[in-house]
């Protein structure tokens, strides 16, 4: 436990190990430790300095041994009752005294090896240092992302000092910022990282330098040695050369990021200044002051100003340069190579588009393909890297072009044609106004213009729609265009400018996008056809069986994800919600609400509803594979093969409804405990739903009635159609359907002619005239019932001859019917043939007879009777 050292006249006296001889370090015997010092007291070495003789050392050693079995127990025995309550501070002590302690002397074998070590790392620190970081690159870059913040900051001040910009044009600066900016971090973030390493290499030979110094320090106290005074001074001059290297290479990264400093805020403050003209923009909307055109003010307006305004416009356009070719060239190359592969593809597969009555527009109009998908690829691509807005309106205009010429092969109507060819027209226009800056009383009047002309089309194309019975839809979008459109007039001339042209530009753009998604959603719904149709997987017998519901769940599903995810965060983004698709794409996907401590978001919820849906499709798919093919070869009956489909119907909608809980946070124990005490509440409030919920889960797990069986509903038949959760679905012979609860199924009786095997009896009574040959009659009857191939060969008909009637003899036809869907139908072929058979062999058929016998009548009738006759 403890080791303690005693020093008298240079004895030491080593009493470490002394202890518990179990190992415990918590306690101490006292006359365990005295014992132990008695017995060791014989073995322990003295080493006593000078020349003494042997007696003197005996009488030594004996005095030692006596002042050892007295002494030292006391002291062990006075130690050990105070080891508890200070061994954390004899511990410090002891790290104390080791801190304390002098350093180790140097190794002398090591100081030239390391000295010569310290070369060969400087010589690696060369090399690093070289290879860490280009600086003129990056100092190049720097540059270049300077330059191209010039035009913005131009532009920006353009914008604020005349006071008169437009909302697309706010956002394509700050989209051309955050470009740069991502630029920035790309170099940003080495410089960073090089300036950690070189302070890491600057810490490492500062310490080396102050190891080394210590070292030399320590060797000069013990006493010079000349030999090492040419090592120390070349390891100082490799420490010295190493660290200039450094904070050389230092300086130089620091002022590179002092530039790259200066940059990030020229950047900042852009956005800043950007950030305060989109809000004052956005509140500018409502509040916006601009003169009514029918006012003085207004038509001031029009003065050698407002044609110097046009002229510098016109100066000003943006065009591209050799920087915007050298940075963003490739996505040009891309359209181009995109555009020829899908005029190539066309051209190659155009017998099978022409196959196809969703792709047919496309072999029709190959270049027109070609060039629209490749400018949408281009758009894409600009939409995250920027680009001029002429690069912008040529796009737009080949993909207008292309595009309308692809719709006009779909549309056979000539107002649709019409309508998508105007309405890029104006898109068009709207661009060029924004690239030429036009001045704001010129483009008030354009706006107004460019309304009412539409606002008279699209009266005129409503009226076409009504007049070829087109979907009403069309009819109510157009009417609602009309009503938008009288509205940016009146606002427009009434002065509300900014507003009129917000409503009017998001309104053209919004309807030009939805157009495109409907191509696309149009163009998937062909591709999932062709999968579910013309492609190998539609051997498959399910899909074979039923592939119009297949198509309509994938293409409704395929529809619910574009719309939900694409198309409605670019109309938020077009309506000036956000500021870009991506943006739009997050901020719609966290709106949502706390639920106590949980957090409820749109994304959230799109996740659980498409784990929803997707259970109901997967339970779908498995029941028809499980229906029609699994099961079906196997020759497993109808109501079993049923039954199993539906019990893995509802796993699977339970697990896809847990799943989608857990997916909106709920946790996994409260969600138990909510199900149980949800399970609680709807057991005393819905008890009959429960009752036939579990009577539902009875019959599928018992099945006392399957579908396709024939029960007996009071005095009618009927055919199970569908076991549900609460209730069946019966249909009678007169094709109706009658729904029962499944608890009456469990608890009354119910007359199943069908849940052993399919054969029913069937009993034709038949009554013949009194004096008819018997033996003739059974015989004639058992020859009927014997000529139906749908009755029975076993077991045999049987004939019975009843009883003596009032008025016949009564015979009975018992037969087996083999299916009893064919009851009613045997009953009228044996019906048919026995008539027939009676009427050959003469047999009478018996009807009700009676005999009337006359006792007297009046004298009068009699008299009447013979008046009448004479």
């Amino acid at each position: 436990m403890f080791g303690v050292s005693y020093t008298y006249l240079d004895i030491d006296l080593d009493l470490t190990g002394i202890g518990d001889a179990s190992g415990h370090k918590d306690w101490f015997d006292p006359l365990i430790g005295a014992r132990a010092f008695f017995d060791l007291s014989d073995h322990w070495a003295f080493s006593l300095q000078g020349n003494f003789s042997t007696n003197w050392s005996s009488i030594m050693k004996h005095l030692a041994k006596k002042i050892l079995g007295v002494v030292l127990p006391m002291a062990v025995v006075l130690i050990s009752s105070h080891a508890l309550p200070h061994e954390q501070s004899q511990v410090a002590q002891t790290t104390a005294a080791k801190a304390e302690a002098p350093a180790p002397a140097p190794d002398l074998a090591e100081i030239i090896p390391s000295a010569a070590t310290l070369s060969s790392r400087l010589t690696a620190l060369e090399n690093q240092v070289t290879g860490l970081l280009d600086i003129s690159e990056v100092e190049s870059r720097l540059a270049g992302i300077e330059a191209n913040l010039m035009d913005p900051a131009v532009q920006v001040q353009r914008l604020k000092d005349s006071k008169d910009y437009r909302f697309k044009k706010l956002v394509a600066l700050r989209e051309a910022i955050e470009h740069e900016n991502e630029l920035f971090k790309k170099i940003d973030e080495p410089l960073s990282q090089a300036i950690r390493q070189i302070g890491t290499w600057r810490t490492e030979w500062l310490d080396e330098k102050k190891r080394w110094n210590e070292l030399q320090s320590s060797l000069y106290e013990e006493g010079a040695i000349d030999q090492f005074d040419s090592t120390f001074a070349k390891a100082n001059d490799t420490i010295d050369t190493a660290l200039n290297l450094v904070l050389s290479q230092l300086k130089t990264v620091l002022t590179a990021q002092a530039k790259a400093g200066n940059i990030q805020a020229k950047m900042n403050a852009l956005d800043a200044e950007i950030s305060g003209l989109v809000l004052a923009k956005r509140r500018g909307v409502m509040i916006d002051a601009s003169p009514p055109m029918f006012s003085s003010r207004y038509v001031s307006q029009f003065s050698n100003q407002l044609r110097y305004a046009l002229q510098q416009g016109l100066d000003e356009i943006t065009w591209p340069g050799g920087r915007f070719f050298y940075r963003q060239g490739w996505i040009l190359l891309l359209q181009g190579l995109i555009s020829l592969f899908v005029i190539i593809a066309i051209y190659r597969k155009r017998q099978i588009l022409n196959d196809s009555e969703r792709w047919r527009f496309l072999a029709a109009r190959p270049f027109s393909a070609g060039f629209f998908f490749g400018s949408l690829v281009a758009f894409l691509f600009f939409e995250y890297q920027g680009f001029p807005d002429t690069m912008e309106l040529g796009d737009t205009m080949v993909a207008g072009i292309s595009f309308s010429r692809l719709i006009g092969v779909l549309n056979e109507a000539s107002w649709k044609r019409q309508f998508v060819g105007g309405l890029i027209i104006v898109l068009i226009l709207n661009l060029l106004i924004d690239v030429i800056s036009l001045p704001l009383p010129i483009f008030r009047i354009y706006t107004v213009l460019a309304a009412l002309v539409s606002l008279i089309f699209c009266l005129r194309w409503a009226r076409e729609s009504i007049r070829q019975k087109d979907s009403g839809l069309y009819t109510w979008l157009l009417r609602f265009v009309f009503f938008f459109l009288a509205f940016i007039i009146i606002a427009e001339i009434w002065g509300k400018a900014a507003l009129a042209q917000y409503i009017f530009v998001s309104l053209i753009d919004s309807i030009a996008t939805a157009l495109v998604f409907m191509l696309f959603m149009y163009m998937i719904r062909g591709v999932v056809e062709w999968v579910f149709r013309g492609s190998p997987l539609r051997r498959t017998t399910v899909l074979y069986k039923d592939p119009d519901a297949i198509v309509r769940q994938v293409a409704f599903f395929f529809d619910a994800v574009i719309c939900g995810l694409v198309l409605l965060p670019a109309l938020l983004m077009i309506w000036g919600v956000y500021d870009d698709l991506q943006g739009a794409i997050n901020g719609l996907l966290t709106l949502g609400f706390n639920l106590g401590s949980q957090r409820i978001s749109v994304g959230l919820v799109i996740t659980a509803a498409g784990i929803l849906y997707g259970s109901f499709l997967a339970s779908w798919i498995i029941q028809k594979l499980l229906v029609d093919e699994v099961l079906a070869r196997r020759r497993v009956e109808t109501g079993v093969r049923v039954s199993i489909a539906r019990l893995i119907h509802y796993v699977l909608i339970f697990v896809g409804f847990v799943l989608a809980l857990l997916t909106l946070g709920f946790e996994f124990t409260k969600l138990t405990i909510m199900l149980s005490a949800l399970g609680v509440g709807i057991g005393f409030g819905l008890q009959a739903v429960v009752n036939n919920f579990v009577s539902g889960l009875i019959l599928l797990f018992e099945r006392p009635v399957r579908v396709g069986d024939y029960i007996e509903i009071g005095a009618n038949w009927a055919e199970i159609k569908k076991i549900g959760l609460r209730a069946t679905t019966v249909q009678t012979f007169d094709q109706a359907d009658v729904i029962i609860p499944n608890a009456d199924l469990i608890t009354n009786q119910v007359t199943n002619w069908t849940l052993s095997n399919r054969r029913v009896r069937l009993i034709i009574p038949v009554g013949v005239a009194y004096g008819s040959d018997v033996g003739l009659v059974m015989e004639t009857l058992m020859a009927s019932a014997k000529t139906s191939s749908n009755v029975a060969k076993t077991p045999a008909p049987q004939m019975l001859f009843l009883s003596f009637g009032e008025s016949s003899l009564d015979f009975e036809l018992r037969v087996w019917v083999l299916d009893a869907e064919e009851r009613m139908k045997v009953k009228s072929e044996l019906h048919q043939e026995i008539d027939r058979r009676f009427r050959e062999a003469k047999i009478e058929i018996a009807f009700p007879q009676r005999d009337l016998h006359l006792r007297g009548l009046d004298e009068s009738l009699i008299l009447r009777h013979k008046e009448a006759t004479i």
